[in-house]
């Protein structure tokens, strides 16, 4: 079985990704660790080198190398829903969880990431604020149409969000007697 965890930037999919990883006692990736490793330097460098195109095309490898592995629990780029090819193959390999979380926190999260050079660039060069109400209007039909469950973060911290996913593939059926701890 594979959890593959999607949602805008800094909604926690890396976070909650870990915690749940090791709730199911499975692998935990990171398509942007991935990307990352792969080219031996941060996504904000690497979008400035190459581009956007460039690293999504990276992100897309990562997707296809994950779909060819075991059970585990897939924590992807916030844009990995732009690409129909990586929906569709994400949806072969497992169960999609959308986790949704309030633009004031996201907003909040990415501001803390700017004080602190945070590995995740700007789409664009104008308002935080702007940018990220402009592309979450143009991302949450994406995400919706991915996912099979969707966890609303609001009020709720990152032990309580990879409960309520556990909970959800428990009830859901998608967990065997294997995966139970």
């Amino acid at each position: 079985m594979k959890v593959v965890l999607i949602g805008y930037r800094a909604t926690g999919k890396s976070t909650v990704g870990r915690i749940l990883s090791a709730k199911l006692n499975i692998n935990f990736w990171d398509t942007d660790v991935m990307v990352e490793k792969m080219m031996a330097m941060p996504v904000k460098e690497i979008v400035a080198k190459n581009g956007w195109d460039f690293f999504r095309a990276r992100e897309t490898e990562a997707v296809k190398f994950l779909t060819q592995k075991g059970d585990c629990v897939i924590a992807t780029g916030g844009g990995v829903i732009l690409s129909s090819e990586n929906v569709d193959l994400l949806k072969q390999a497992g169960v999609i969880i959308w986790i949704n979380a309030p633009l004031h926190d996201i907003i909040e999260r990415l501001r803390k990431d700017a004080l602190n050079e945070s590995i995740r660039p700007q789409f664009t060069s104008g308002d935080l604020v702007q940018e990220t109400t402009d592309i979450m209007k143009l991302r949450l039909p994406l995400y919706d149409k991915a996912a099979d469950y969707i966890v609303d973060t609001t009020d709720k911290n990152a032990d309580q969000v990879a409960a309520e996913i556990y909970q959800y593939l428990l009830k859901s059926g998608n967990l065997d007697k294997n995966n139970i701890n």
